[in-house]
């Protein structure tokens, strides 16, 4: 592991205590030599996978695992990685469950950032302590607060804050695409398929940084830290203010 990436996910553990593991995400072109003991679906698991699922079994699981072409169960990372052509999913068809207007579900699936065919030849993903290959981008689970602590370390040296965009699905298409591409920190609520298929929780959000900006956000961590108006575990203030004890309990004390 570079020292850059081995900083990122020592800092990020220490000042924010995800319970699953950052995850580190590299998009390989053809000659990238596949890091050891990688896992592709069809050949490790016995059957294709969703790459949220594989997202899953990186930060819970401890696997490297990898997706070619033909390891994705779901289509839309093929569309998004520049596997396959996008002209039938950017058609709209199965943007008819969340629009009723023809423009606009060409406009929603219109929206995704992905790549043009012939881009990439795989996608690895890995847990971000023990990543073997230089990441393009890391992407972190945790709760509100902990994705806040995140927000504002990212914002360090920046300032005008972080941009997120989301129609409620299709989240992979900004950590397979999007964040590479704007170069940006962005923040994410999980969609449908993270859900459903690689149990993603309801308290769950998501966020990701570009390998260019891991020692900002490293040092931002640090620096909000020190500076103790925020921090994680977020400090109950009311510790220190005196109880409101019921009268009857008083009862017990002696008089006077």
């Amino acid at each position: 592991m570079d020292d850059r990436t081995a900083r990122f996910a020592e800092t990020v553990t220490r000042h924010c205590r995800p319970t699953t593991e950052p995850v580190g995400i590299k998009l390989a072109r053809e000659g990238d030599a596949p890091p050891p003991r990688i896992k592709y679906p069809t050949d490790g698991v016995g059957n294709r996978l969703a790459v949220c699922q594989g997202m899953t079994l990186a930060r819970t699981f401890g696997w490297t695992v990898g997706f070619r072409s033909g390891d994705h169960a779901c289509p839309l990372p093929r569309v998004f990685l520049g596997h396959i052509p996008p002209e039938k999913m950017l058609s709209g068809a199965i943007a008819g469950f969340y629009q009723d207007d023809p423009d606009c579900q060409r406009a929603m699936e219109g929206s995704y950032p992905r790549w043009p065919e012939g881009a990439w030849r795989e996608v690895w993903l890995a847990p971000l302590s023990r990543c073997a290959f230089v990441p393009d981008l890391a992407v972190v689970y945790g709760t509100p607060a902990q994705v806040l602590v995140l927000i504002q370390a990212a914002n360090y040296r920046h300032g005008p804050g972080l941009t997120s965009v989301s129609s409620g699905r299709y989240g992979c298409s900004v950590w397979l695409a999007g964040v590479v591409q704007s170069g940006a920190c962005t923040y994410m609520v999980p969609g449908p398929g993270e859900r459903v298929f690689a149990g993603t929780q309801d308290h769950e959000m998501s966020f990701a940084a570009p390998y260019a900006a891991f020692d900002r956000v490293a040092d931002g961590l640090e620096y909000v830290r020190k500076g103790g108006a925020f921090r994680y575990p977020v400090p109950n203030m009311g510790l220190l203010a005196e109880p409101r004890i019921p009268d009857k309990y008083r009862d017990i004390e002696p008089e006077g």
